[in-house]
């Protein structure tokens, strides 16, 4: 018997969701949440650019809740910065109602404790008062930083720190408020969002927690650290200009500390020419890891596509990320789970020559 899936949004990545449900033999997509009203009525199959599938999108959150499945892939725009309540109520709701929910809709909550202990209890109350699981995963926060460190840490003794990057290089990226969010083309790094005091630490900090449990180690401090480069000439890129002396690459950490020493850093690196920090000698999109221990360690995971838009392969990643991991959670004991309660969950999606 599959599991019986419904998908809730069909955005960029809960369109990549959808096809990746569709195409596991272990799993039935039979309904489909659209937030966009033309798209309610139309097959899930034709809005995803695939064959009709007989299952048609709507609009009607009630009818979806009443159906029979075993789990919601919850993955509606990104609002939950501006309205978190809204967004934590609808998945408590969906829990309630008997049905497991993977999500990545709020991706600090790869590791809820890390977030909020009321967050946490409410979501563990209404899984047990539905019977349901919880999981939230994606890239990052999700495997490209803690399921690629606790590959790393499989192998790993005298662990001393653990540092994980994301590197990005969003020349190709076509929406103007990236730009703006990041500061390109600015010169006052005090003005650039998401360099906001807290802003890195709100976003990161369950991912910290999340590390720093699984090696047993507790964190006393966290501290944000930046720093930006600066265009050595004008160009031109997909979200606008950028002048020569103008910021044109920022990198952040979020360090939690023991004694003063980082010993779990989270580095996001996110640049629009290939050429910039070039110190990391990284090439393209993609994460990295860094244990220092006994060995030391590094893994690389670079991201490529057939498409030739890496943005595309990001975008497949991180849902199939949640997808995969489908039958684990329906299968679990109910309430809030994490990657430290799973087993590796690898793709059955496979197309043979």
């Amino acid at each position: 018997m599959a599991y019986r899936v419904i998908q809730w949004a069909t955005g960029m990545l809960g369109t990549e969701a959808a096809i990746g449900i569709i195409g596991r033999p272990d799993l039935e997509l039979v309904g489909t949440w659209a937030h966009s009203p033309d798209k309610a009525g139309r097959d899930v199959g034709e809005l995803c650019g695939l064959a009709p599938i007989g299952v048609e999108a709507t609009s009607d959150k009630r009818s979806l809740l009443a159906m029979e499945a075993d789990c919601v892939s919850y993955m509606r725009n990104r609002d939950w910065g501006d309205h978190p309540e809204t967004v934590l109520d609808e998945m408590l709701g969906i829990l309630r109602s008997g049905k497991n929910v993977i999500s990545s809709t709020w991706p600090m909550l790869v590791y809820p404790q890390g977030v909020s202990e009321d967050v946490f209890e409410r979501l563990q109350a209404a899984c047990l008062e539905g019977g349901t699981s919880f999981y939230t995963g994606g890239i990052d926060p999700g495997y490209g930083s803690s399921g690629l460190a606790l590959s790393a840490l499989n192998i790993a003794r005298e662990v001393r720190s653990v540092h994980t990057y994301e590197i990005q290089n969003q020349a190709h990226w076509a929406h103007a408020d990236f730009g703006r969010y990041y500061g390109f083309g600015g010169t006052d790094r005090s003005t650039i969002p998401i360099l906001a005091p807290g802003a890195t630490t709100r976003y990161h900090e369950s991912t910290i927690r999340l590390l720093a449990d699984a090696i047993g180690v507790r964190i006393e401090d966290i501290v944000e650290t930046n720093r930006v480069t600066l265009a050595d000439e004008s160009f031109e890129f997909s979200m606008g200009s950028v002048e020569a002396g103008t910021i044109c690459g920022i990198a952040y950490q979020v360090q939690g500390r023991i004694n003063g020493e980082p010993v779990v850093t989270v580095e996001h690196v996110i640049k629009i020419r290939d050429q910039d920090f070039p110190e990391l000698a990284f090439a393209g999109d993609g994460y990295r890891v860094v244990v220092s221990g006994e060995p030391d360690l590094t893994l690389d995971m670079a991201f490529s596509s057939k498409t030739g838009n890496p943005l595309h392969a990001v975008h497949v990643s991180c849902a199939m990320a949640l997808v995969n991991a489908i039958p684990q959670v329906c299968d679990a004991e109910p309430g809030v789970l994490t990657v430290l309660d799973l087993k590796p969950y690898p793709s059955t999606n496979v197309v043979l020559a």
